[in-house]
C-alpha cells in the first residue's frame, strides 16, 4: 500500500525528516556511521505525556506515562515495528494527523501490560485533522473517563477522511471504532475480538458518515458488530455505507435482552448496501429497522446460521422492515444441515467471553456453501482503490486478488 507523503504532512520540511535511510558510508573516523534517523525522530523512548509529534521508530519500543496530545497543525506517525506500551489509564488526544503504518511483517501494537480490557484510553481524535491506521494491533484500550465511563478505542467527531485497514481491536471497553460527523471512512479488512462491556458496537457510525465497511472479522462484541445510524431526530447529513463481506460471530450478547446486539444494524435514517456478510450466532443477525432508509437499503446474499433454535426468530425480528431474498442462505439445526463450514468453530456463543478461543478459525473449508454465493454486482460510491464485493460469502475469500479478504491469521 503506498502513501505519498507530501499529502499527508503540513511542511517540506517534516516530510524530508521522514524518510529515515541506513547509510554505510565510511569516513576518516568511522567505518559505519549508523542510521540515519529521521529529523522529526522521537529518540526517548520514556513520554511522560504532554504534547507529542514527529515519529516513533522503527522496532523502538517505547512507554507512554500520561496523557499525550497531538496538537493542531502537528502529526504523530509511527513506524513498522514500533511498539508502545502503555501502563496507565492515559490516552492518545489527536487534534492534528495520526499515521500508524504498519506493515504484514512489521506490524505496530499498541498495549498495556497487563492483557486485560480497559487498561488505557485509546484514542480520542475527536477534533482531528486525519487519521490512518495499517497493519496496527490496539490492544486492551478503552479505559475510563474522568467520569468513571468507559471510552472507545477510537473516537471521531470531525468531518475528515478516517483509514483503517488491517488492524486488530482487541478487549476494548466500549465501540471499537466509533465515528459520529460527515467522515469519509474506509474501513477494511480488520478483526475485532471481545470489546465493549454491557455495551459497545466494533463499529458504530453516526451523523452522516458515508463510506465502506467490507472483509472485516469481528467475534464476541458486546452490542452490534456493526451499525449504521443517522440520529433519533436529524434525518441529514445522512449516513450511507456500503457493508459487504464480514464476518460477524458470537455478538450482542452482553449487552442483554432488553437492547440485544446485531449482527448489521441500520438504522434511523440511515441507508445501505449489505451484501455477503457471514453472520452466525449473534443475538439478533439482521436488523433493518422501521426507521430507516428502507427504500434506499438493500440487502441480499447474506449467509445466516445459528446453532441455539431460539436464536431463528431473531434473524429477521416480528415487525421489522426484513424479510428473506433470494441470494440469502439460512441455516439453523432443526431446519436445515446447511453449515457455513468453518476450519474450527465450537458453538454455542458464550455471552460472557472477552477472548477469543485460540483454536477458533472463521476461513471457510473447501466445498463450504458460503463459496461462490456472493453478490458480485456494483454497489454505489465505492472510494478509489476499495476492494469490490467478493464471489463467496465472509470475510476469509477464495479469491484474494485486487485487496479482497481478510489477511489475518486467526488470532492476534
Amino acid at each position: 500500500m503506498k502513501i505519498k507523503l507530501s499529502h499527508l504532512f503540513t511542511t517540506g520540511a517534516m516530510v524530508t525528516g521522514l524518510l529515515a535511510a541506513t547509510s554505510c558510508s565510511k569516513s576518516k573516523t568511522t567505518a559505519n556511521s549508523g542510521p540515519v534517523l529521521p529529523a522529526e525522530a522521537i529518540r526517548s523512548t520514556t513520554i511522560n505525556g504532554g504534547n507529542i509529534k514527529g515519529v516513533m521508530l522503527t522496532d523502538s519500543t517505547y512507554t507512554v506515562n500520561g496523557d499525550v496530545t497531538v496538537l493542531k497543525g502537528d502529526t504523530l506517525m509511527v513506524q513498522p515495528g514500533a511498539t508502545i506500551n502503555v501502563p496507565g489509564n492515559h490516552a492518545f488526544y489527536i487534534q492534528g494527523t495520526f499515521l500508524s503504518l504498519g506493515t504484514p511483517s512489521q506490524p505496530i501494537v499498541f498495549t498495556a501490560p497487563v492483557a486485560q480490557p480497559g487498561q488505557w484510553g485509546g484514542f480520542q481524535a475527536d477534533s482531528c485533522q486525519g487519521f490512518t491506521a495499517y497493519w496496527t494491533k490496539i490492544l486492551w484500550a478503552g479505559g475510563p473517563d474522568s467520569s468513571g465511563g468507559t471510552r472507545e478505542t477510537i473516537s471521531i467527531s470531525v468531518p475528515i477522511p478516517v483509514d483503517i485497514e488491517d488492524c486488530w481491536f482487541v478487549g476494548g471497553q466500549d465501540n471499537g471504532i466509533g465515528i459520529s460527523a460527515t467522515a469519509t471512512v474506509k474501513v477494511l479488512r480488520n478483526s475485532f475480538y471481545g470489546g465493549g462491556t454491557t455495551d459497545g458496537e466494533a463499529i458504530d457510525f453516526h451523523s452522516g458518515v458515508t463510506g465502506v465497511v467490507a472483509y472485516n472479522v469481528i467475534w464476541g462484541q458486546a452490542g452490534s458488530a456493526v451499525k449504521v445510524f443517522t440520529s433519533s431526530t436529524i434525518q441529514n447529513p445522512q449516513t450511507d455505507v456500503e457493508v459487504y463481506n464480514n464476518t460477524c460471530v458470537d455478538n450482542g450478547f452482553r449487552r442483554g435482552a432488553a437492547e440485544p446486539g446485531r449482527g448489521v444494524l441500520v438504522d434511523a435514517f440511515s441507508q445501505a448496501r449489505v451484501y455477503n456478510n457471514l453472520l452466525v450466532n449473534n443475538y439478533w443477525s439482521l436488523d433493518v429497522t422501521q426507521t430507516a432508509d428502507i427504500v434506499h437499503t438493500v440487502y441480499n446474499n447474506n449467509f445466516f446460521f445459528v446453532t441455539v433454535d431460539s436464536l431463528l426468530v431473531f434473524q429477521y425480528p416480528a415487525g421489522e422492515a426484513g424479510t428473506p431474498q433470494s441470494g440469502d442462505i439460512i441455516g439453523q439445526t432443526l431446519a436445515t444441515s446447511t453449515n457455513p463450514n468453518f476450519v474450527n468453530y465450537t458453538p454455542p456463543p458464550n455471552p460472557l467471553a472477552r477472548i477469543i478461543p485460540s483454536a477458533f478459525d472463521f476461513h471457510l473449508q473447501s466445498g463450504s456453501p458460503a463459496l461462490g454465493k456472493g453478490y458480485t454486482g456494483s454497489v454505489t460510491g465505492l472510494p478509489a482503490g476499495v476492494p469490490a464485493l467478493s464471489g463467496d460469502i465472509g470475510a476469509y475469500v477464495s479469491d484474494t486478488s485486487s485487496g479482497k479478504g481478510n489477511r489475518h491469521a486467526p488470532g492476534y
